[in-house]
């Protein structure tokens, strides 16, 4: 168990590297442009996909989403639909 919480903490402080490092590069890009356009402003989604994805990822947030969404399939009969339908038996 300790092992796999190294790993997973490894690969979070990977991400927040890669997040926070996609700041500067996010600047440099913006300022070789002459204007400041829409399409540069929603650049910025990129870099700040990356930041939230840290707390998210440190939190958890994956494992909540994947049991909401089994949950939400469970309610709305798609896990039935899903099983008897896409599933090919021999």
């Amino acid at each position: 168990m300790q092992g796999r919480d190294d790993a997973y903490a490894i690969r979070i402080g990977l991400l927040a590297v890669v997040a926070f490092m996609s700041w500067p590069v996010w600047l440099a890009i913006v300022a070789g442009q002459h204007r400041f356009t829409t399409a540069v402003g929603l650049s910025a989604l990129v870099p700040l996909t990356l930041t939230l994805m840290v707390p998210a990822f440190a939190f958890h947030a994956g494992g909540y989403l994947h049991r909401g969404l089994v949950s939400l399939e469970h309610r709305l009969h798609l896990d039935t639909f899903i099983d008897h339908h896409l599933h090919r038996h021999a």
